[in-house]
């Protein structure tokens, strides 16, 4: 990209100054303040790029907004259910001696550590942990 170029680009949130082309962030009336002290420049951005549909499209007229927009959420509590495969033979739950347990592995440490293998019983539901 030539140095020589007066006009700025977009990139995500923020623009770049048309003098000098450092990283500088609009202000809600679209004018730029750019951020090198041996530039100082000050006004708007006059920003204008070519569309998806080919046409010129003038950015120093956009607005922004922070509106939250409102959303639905739904909380799964999903602890009280099995997880993991169904194994037999491979493991006794401590607690009550049956062998169907529900076993699967989790990084719970750093990734240079084994996984952790979570272990829970279909008779008693009790839960526990292998290293």
């Amino acid at each position: 990209m030539s140095h020589t170029l007066k006009y700025s680009l977009v990139w995500g949130w923020c623009m770049f100054c048309p003098s000098c082309g450092t990283l500088a962030f609009p202000n809600p009336k679209g004018d730029i303040a750019c951020t090198n002290y041996k530039c100082g420049y000050n006004g708007p951005a006059n920003v204008v790029i070519k569309g998806a549909d080919g046409k010129d499209v003038d950015l120093s007229q956009a607005k922004s907004s922070t509106a939250a927009k409102g959303r639905e959420f739904q909380v799964i509590k999903d602890s009280d259910e099995r997880h993991g495969v169904l194994t037999t033979e491979s493991y006794m739950c401590p607690k009550c001696d049956k062998m169907e347990v529900f076993a699967y592995l989790e990084q719970t440490r750093s990734s240079d550590e084994p996984e952790t293998r979570m272990l829970t019983c279909k008779n008693c539901k009790h839960g526990w942990r292998e290293y």
